[in-house]
């Protein structure tokens, strides 16, 4: 009598079942894995205020501030998605500010407070995005026809291992794609998160800050406004007049837009970059693949 081979069941990869492989699933939370996120979410805060240190040009604000544009700390939350998960790359995304403000204290708490919001939108648009909606990372098939396996379909599997294992890698137009979406969304976050500032400050009274350089007022004067959007008040600048007429606000949230659409393109090449550099780390200890 024929032995009966057993039937394969094959799971069906929906978008929801991708969400709960990825945040609900049990053994993503054991006390190993607890601890070993614990630790990398700690490594990885660690460098990334590191980074966020290293200002590559302040941006000089209507109110006098100055706001220093930062690409490697961003890199970092973003690539740690991929290593920690989304709840803990979301810890590290709302501690980063208020760790940052500690250490290098010129801007104000009201900032931090909604870089912290922009952080949490920019690491869960990257994760839902990314890894949910394209499936855009790296992952492993067991080859079709394996002795040694009663499978006959590629099948996802974890052991680095098993001599049997090939990669599969994603083409590349899917992560560019991915990219492309999550490019302007994250942009977009971060420019509002800007206007916001400036808006709840003109709200409470604090219509402006003390001017720090002449370069500061130079540059300010230079943008393409309408004429009195940077009047100097006896040393500080005036808010009122971003939000004087939509053809203000819309010229200003342009601008920042285009600043951080080149400073998450940067992120998004070294992401890339990173991420094919380091294969082993991510093959080893990535819950996405």
């Amino acid at each position: 009598m024929e032995k009966k081979e057993a039937e394969i069941k094959v799971k069906r990869d929906l978008l929801w079942n991708r969400v709960k492989e990825s945040i609900f699933k049990k053994e993503l939370y054991n006390q190993k894995s607890l601890v070993f996120k614990i630790t990398l979410a700690g490594v990885f805060l660690a460098i990334a205020v590191g980074l966020s240190l290293l200002e590559i040009f302040d941006i000089p604000m209507p109110w006098g501030a100055t706001f220093g544009i930062r690409f490697f700390d961003t890199l970092v939350l973003i690539y740690s998605v991929a290593i920690i998960g989304l709840w803990f790359a979301l810890l590290d995304g709302i501690a980063l500010p208020w760790l940052h403000n500690l250490v290098d204290g010129h801007h104000s708490w009201l900032e931090m407070a909604f870089f912290m919001l922009s952080n949490i939108l920019v690491i869960f648009i990257t994760w839902f995005i990314y890894y949910i909606l394209f499936s855009a990372y790296r992952k492993e098939f067991v080859e079709e026809n394996v002795d040694d396996h009663n499978i006959h379909n590629p099948h996802l599997t974890k052991s680095s291992h098993d001599h049997h294992h090939r990669i599969v890698k994603v083409k590349f137009w899917k992560k560019i794609l991915a990219f492309s979406l999550i490019v302007p969304l994250c942009a977009i976050v971060e420019a509002l998160a800007v206007l916001f500032v400036a808006k709840i400050l003109l709200s409470t009274g604090a219509a402006g800050f003390e001017v720090h350089s002449e370069t500061v007022e130079h540059i300010s004067g230079g943008l393409p406004f309408d004429s009195g959007l940077y009047h100097n008040h006896g040393g500080s600048n005036d808010l009122s007049p971003i939000f004087a007429s939509w053809k203000n606000t819309l010229i200003f949230i342009g601008i920042f837009f285009g600043i951080f659409v080149g400073k998450y393109t940067i992120s998004a090449i070294l992401f890339i970059v990173l991420e094919q550099r380091s294969r082993q780390l991510i093959d080893r200890y990535g819950i996405y693949v």
